[in-house]
């Protein structure tokens, strides 16, 4: 997986994305292709690509967790199969229902942004090591992605 070193849009701040991690390993029901990369646009979006490889299945909830230099900031149970309860940045590349879904592959369209604007008087807040985890079971086994980053100035 690709890692860049980005120039945040505010005040100096750049982000380096260390690891995205398919943490469920071979057997994850989603997991995040080989090449996937994530880059900062100068307008305070993310740029991603690859592709999201998944196996079917029909339900899928757990847990998103953020994580700050190792202590954990919060956490928030999610059902990506109910109805408003996708997570923001999701639905921007999953269009339609999340579930059910067939065995396929979804590639990111490399038009597509994901903009960061509400967060920008927090990275003050966010400078250091960070990690989000995602971790959803489903009828037909887990999945887990890690993306690790640092915030610094």
């Amino acid at each position: 997986m690709a890692f860049s070193s980005m120039f945040f849009c505010q005040k100096g701040f750049t982000m380096k994305v260390t690891s995205i991690e398919n943490c469920a390993g071979s057997d994850g029901v989603i997991s995040v292709s080989d090449n996937a990369a994530i880059t900062m646009q100068d307008d305070c979006s993310l740029q991603v690509e690859g592709c999201l490889k998944m196996k079917a299945f029909t339900t899928a909830a757990g847990t998103v967790k953020v994580s700050k230099n190792g202590t954990q900031m919060f956490q928030k149970s999610i059902n990506l199969c109910r109805k408003g309860s996708k997570l923001p940045f999701l639905s921007e590349f999953l269009q339609g229902d999340v579930c059910p879904q067939s065995e396929n592959e979804r590639c990111v369209d490399p038009g597509k942004n994901i903009s960061l604007e509400r967060f920008k008087k927090m990275m003050f807040l966010l400078k250091g090591s960070m990690a989000v985890e995602l971790n959803l079971d489903h009828d037909t086994g887990k999945s887990c992605v890690k993306i690790e980053f640092e915030i610094t100035k």
